[in-house]
């Protein structure tokens, strides 16, 4: 990836079109005795497509992700407290994006994490949503807050330099490097 506006533009869109997509299916299970699992399948799904996203972006293969995904997707249905099914897809969230996708050490993405999976979900709780709509304006602040992940994080403009130098400038630079000691 050559672009570094690329992934915090998508994710941005990303998190609009889930809540956009959220209103009216939330409207329709609201009221319903299915109203929990469709507000974990819904976030699920969420997480579940950003995470393919994340895994395109960085051309990691399907199958490194599928493992923590498997894992909350079988706490959905295993489990009725939605405040521990959020907490462990904040989890799923930093793994798949730290462990698996753009893996830079190990203090800086943990503090990364904290700031901003952590901090996004804290700042969606703080704000308490409570109809569908105030939670489909929490998924969109919550991709807000984790557009910044791209910002702060992530080093694509130091590599864009060396993706789109060709073979012969690489040796003049190395040439010119040799020559100057």
């Amino acid at each position: 990836m050559t672009d570094s506006k690329r992934p915090v533009r998508t994710t941005i869109f990303y998190g609009l079109i889930c809540a956009l997509l959220f209103i009216p299916l939330g409207l329709i299970f609201e009221r319903t005795a299915f109203w929990s699992i469709f507000f974990r399948l819904a976030i699920f799904a969420c997480l579940a497509a950003y995470a393919f996203i994340l895994a395109n972006w960085t051309r990691k293969g399907l199958i490194s992700i599928i493992f923590p995904l498997l894992l909350v997707f079988l706490f959905i249905f295993g489990q009725t407290s939605t405040a521990a099914f959020l907490l462990l897809s904040l989890g799923m969230l930093s793994w798949i994006r730290s462990g698996v996708c753009f893996q830079n050490g190990f203090l800086r993405p943990l503090g990364g994490e904290i700031l901003f999976s952590i901090g996004g979900g804290a700042l969606v709780a703080y704000f308490s949503p409570y109809s569908t709509a105030t939670w489909a304006l929490g998924i969109w602040m919550f991709f807000l807050v984790q557009s910044l992940y791209f910002i702060a994080m992530t080093d694509f403009g130091s590599n864009e330099e060396q993706v789109n130098m060709d073979a012969f400038e690489q040796a003049r630079m190395r040439a010119a490097g040799i020559l100057k000691f």
